[in-house]
């Protein structure tokens, strides 16, 4: 399964959710295929499930998306158990595992590449909504529907190390500027001033 495949399918749904993604190849092909002013793109491993459940328990009429991977996740394993407690309905989380960290040069294995189960951990801390898709068939149909369901969702999909994203051009903006076309958007939409406080 080729993560810029999923992307696609998921894209072609969208409307008004908000999207988190991690910093990784997602980060840019994301970028590539959705311009959309509802897509925070998180520059930090690590962050993107945080971010995402924040803005799901702030705002719990609106559907949060969050794009993660396996490397950003096993470095943020506290947010499973929060997850589990919390249980954000708006909340869905695909976390696209390739067993490498392929962000670097050297493509160095991670813990999923060897025993570790990223779903098993996830239903362990009370996350039941928790599957492992492995091809482009299942996901299109777990996948794809979680968009239009009301239930905390974590799918774990397996995919294949691709370097798509290295030879896709970088967003024309910088970090900065899409957290506040993100924040604008926000205030737009939910009609609610965002107070900023210095340089943020």
């Amino acid at each position: 399964m080729i993560r810029y495949e999923c992307l696609e399918l998921l894209a072609a749904k969208m409307t008004d959710q908000l999207v988190v993604t991690s910093q990784s190849g997602q980060r840019i092909e994301w970028s590539h295929l959705s311009k959309h002013q509802g897509n925070l793109l998180v520059g930090m491993m690590g962050c993107a499930i945080g971010v995402g459940m924040g803005l799901a328990l702030a705002l719990p009429h609106r559907k949060v998306i969050v794009f993660d991977s396996d490397g950003s996740v096993l470095l943020s394993l506290f947010n499973l158990p929060t997850l589990g407690n919390l249980q954000p309905k708006n909340l869905t989380i695909y976390v696209f595992d390739n067993g490498v960290y392929s962000g670097s040069r050297i493509s160095y294995p991670t813990a999923t590449a060897g025993s570790t189960d990223l779903e098993a951990m996830a239903k362990a801390a009370g996350i039941k909504n928790a599957h492992t898709v492995r091809d482009i068939a299942d996901f299109k149909e777990k996948g794809v529907d979680a968009l239009a369901g009301n239930e905390l969702a974590f799918f774990v999909c397996k995919v294949e190390e691709s370097l798509m994203h290295r030879e896709i051009p970088r967003p024309n903006t910088d970090l900065a500027e899409n957290k506040y076309t993100f924040a604008r958007y926000l205030e737009r939409t939910e009609k609610k001033t965002i107070p900023f406080i210095g340089r943020g």
